[in-house]
C-alpha cells in the first residue's frame, strides 16, 4: 500500500493526516516544524511514498538521501536548493501554494478569519467601516468581497495599474500606492508580502496584516496600531483548511500518476 507521511505544527496538517487516514489511506503524522531525530527514524522505518510538509519553510530541511527515490513531496515554502537535491535524487516537488484550487479556496478561509480577528480584535461592526486593502491578488479579491457583503466601504490601494482597474471594474475605490501614499481613516488590510509601509503613513489607522512574515512594516517599525495575523485558516477554521489542504494534494498526487503512466506508455 502506499504510504504517506504528514509534518508539521499547524493543526491543519494533524487533521490533515487523520482525514487521509479516514480516507483509506496509510498515512502516519509527524509533529514538527524542523529535521530532527525523530523525522529521521520515521522517514528510515516507513520509507514514504508521498510527503507533506508545512505552509512555512522547516526552520531544517529534510536531507534528500532520507527520501526515497521517486517519491513525492507536496511543501509550501522551500529553498531553490532543497528543491534542486529533490531533482537530482529523482523525487518530485510540487508547491501547493502555487495550486489555484488551494489559493483560492484558501483565500476565502482567509476572508472569513480575518472578519472573526476584526469583531475579537475591535468589538465593533463592520457595516458603515471604511476599510483600505492593500493589494488585489488573491486573497485581496476576497477579503474587498467579503467586507463589501458586510456593507463596508472598500478601497483597494495597489501600485499596479491592472490592478486598480479590476479594482475599479468591480465596483470598488481605488487609490494608487506609492511611499508618500497616506492612509487617513477607517482601517488598513495588508495583504502585500512585502516590507512597504511606513508608520507615518498610517498614522492612528489601524493595520490588520494578513500576508506573510515579515510583514509590512520597513525596517522593523513598531507601532501600536499594528497587528499581524498569520495562517489564518489553520487557526481559525483547522478543519476547513485541512479539507482544503488534502482535496489539494489529493488532486495533485493524482495528476502525477496519471502523467507518469503517460510517459510510460510513450517509452513502451
Amino acid at each position: 500500500m502506499t504510504k504517506w507521511l504528514v509534518v508539521g505544527t499547524d493543526q491543519r496538517l494533524r487533521i490533515a493526516n487523520e482525514l487521509l487516514v479516514k480516507s483509506g489511506i496509510d498515512s502516519e503524522y509527524i509533529c514538527t516544524d524542523t529535521f530532527n531525530e525523530q523525522l529521521k527514524q520515521t522517514l528510515i522505518s516507513t520509507k514514504p511514498d508521498h510527503l507533506l510538509l508545512p505552509l512555512l519553510m522547516m526552520e531544517q530541511s529534510i536531507p534528500a538521501d532520507y527520501l526515497k527515490v521517486g517519491s513525492s513531496v507536496y511543501s509550501g515554502s522551500t529553498s531553490a536548493e532543497w528543491r534542486q537535491q529533490l531533482v537530482e535524487k529523482g523525487i518530485t516537488h510540487t508547491n501547493y501554494l502555487e495550486n489555484e484550487q488551494f489559493i483560492w479556496r484558501n483565500a476565502q478561509l482567509t476572508a472569513e478569519a480575518f472578519v472573526h480577528v476584526f469583531y475579537e480584535h475591535t468589538k465593533r461592526q463592520i457595516a458603515g467601516k471604511h476599510f483600505y486593502i492593500a493589494g488585489f491578488g488573491r486573497v485581496g479579491k476576497a477579503i474587498a468581497h467579503t467586507l463589501h457583503q458586510l456593507q463596508a466601504t472598500v478601497t483597494i490601494v495597489a501600485r499596479a495599474d491592472e490592478q486598480l482597474a479590476e479594482a475599479e471594474i468591480f465596483g470598488f475605490n481605488t487609490l494608487p500606492l506609492n511611499d508618500t501614499t497616506i492612509f487617513t481613516h477607517g482601517y488598513l488590510v495588508n495583504t502585500i508580502p512585502a516590507p512597504w509601509l511606513d508608520p507615518n503613513q498610517s498614522g492612528t489607522v489601524h493595520v490588520f496584516d494578513v500576508s506573510s512574515t515579515p510583514g509590512c512594516l520597513k525596517h522593523s517599525n513598531s507601532t501600536e496600531y499594528y497587528t499581524i495575523h498569520l495562517k489564518l485558516p489553520g487557526k481559525h477554521f483547522p478543519e476547513d483548511a485541512a479539507a482544503v489542504l488534502v482535496d489539494a494534494i489529493l488532486r495533485i498526487s493524482i495528476d502525477e500518476r496519471g502523467t507518469k503512466c503517460s510517459k510510460e506508455n510513450e517509452s513502451d
